[in-house]
């Protein structure tokens, strides 16, 4: 089966995760969305993921699947999202997928998230660096990739063949 990962970062955290899954693979295919449109009648699998802000999924992405809808329906197609919330993942995947393409994928999940201050703009860095520091005072710890999610999102994949 050819595998395609499509994903849009906006600080790089999922870029960082779409290359730790494709290497779970032999041969899948890496697309960052923000770069343009790959073609997808060449694969069987398509796998897209994005950044999550503010409950959002990230702009690219979301136009992405907006506009390549009924051929994403033709595909075995999973979903993945890089948020600071893992709990909420179900949550930011309903409110952003078409219902009828999320009824239709195998597999959705949380890859996790990062929080790189020296990466954020204007209002959001402002708003991240309160948060930091009132959960670094309730020793709360920082958001982090979580690798078992990333490896157990491959495995499902890897079982459709």
């Amino acid at each position: 089966m050819k595998t395609l990962i499509a994903y849009a970062s906006k600080t790089g955290t999922t870029e960082k995760c779409a290359k730790l899954l494709s290497e779970q693979f032999n041969g899948a295919d890496l697309f960052d969305l923000q770069s343009g449109n790959p073609d997808l009648n060449n694969y069987d699998v398509v796998v897209i993921g994005g950044s999550i802000r503010a409950g959002m999924l990230h702009k690219t992405a979301k136009k992405y699947v907006k506009a390549n809808i009924e051929l994403l329906k033709t595909k075995k197609i999973a979903f993945f999202v890089c948020s600071a919330d893992v709990t909420r993942a179900n949550d930011f995947l309903k409110a952003n997928i078409p219902a009828d393409l999320l009824a239709r994928s195998f597999y959705g999940d949380s890859f996790g998230g990062e929080i790189d201050l020296t990466k954020q703009k204007g209002l959001f860095k402002f708003i991240v660096k309160k948060m930091t520091e009132a959960g670094a005072k309730k020793g709360t710890p920082l958001p982090n990739i979580l690798p078992e999610n990333i490896k157990k999102f491959a495995d499902k994949i890897n079982s459709l063949s």
